[in-house]
C-alpha cells in the first residue's frame, strides 16, 4: 500500500505540528535527533507512532502510520511520506527554501519515490 501526500484530517488539530514517527526504525530516529537540533524553538512535537496518541491524533489506523512518517498540522491536515517531510519544513530556519524546491513541477514525484526507496532501505528491519 503506497502512502503519500494528504491522507487525511485531523479529528482534532493540534495547536503545533505533530510529527508522527516509528521509533523503531533507525533511520527516522536519527532524522528525529537532527530535527530536534534543526527546530531551536521546538515548534515541532514529535510523538513516536506506538503512542496511543498517535492514532487519536492523526485519524489514521496504526498499520497505516506504520508505511511512512505522518505529520498533523495545526490547520489539521495529515501528510505521509515526502509531503510530510515537506510540511515539516514550514516551521524549521531556511525550510522556506527547501520547501520552495518541492514546488517545482515535477520534484514532489521525485521526493515521493525518494522516500520510498529510504523507507525500503532503511525501513524497521534495519
Amino acid at each position: 500500500m503506497r502512502v503519500a501526500g494528504r491522507v487525511g484530517t485531523a479529528p482534532i488539530p493540534p495547536i503545533r505540528p505533530v510529527l508522527i514517527y516509528d521509533a523503531s526504525c533507525g533511520f527516522c530516529r536519527r532524522w528525529v535527533g537532527r530535527l530536534r537540533r534543526w527546530d531551536r524553538r521546538a515548534r515541532i512535537d514529535l510523538l513516536p507512532l506506538d503512542d496511543a496518541r498517535a492514532v487519536a491524533l492523526s485519524g489514521q489506523p496504526v498499520e497505516r502510520l506504520r508505511l511512512a512518517a505522518h505529520v498533523v498540522s495545526p490547520l489539521g491536515g495529515v501528510f505521509a511520506g515526502a509531503a510530510a517531510a515537506r510540511e515539516l519544513f514550514r516551521y524549521l530556519p531556511g525550510g522556506r527554501c527547501v520547501e520552495a524546491l518541492t514546488a517545482i513541477p515535477g520534484m514532489m514525484p521525485i521526493a515521493e519515490r525518494t522516500y520510498a526507496w529510504i523507507a525500503r532501505q532503511w525501513g524497521p528491519a534495519h
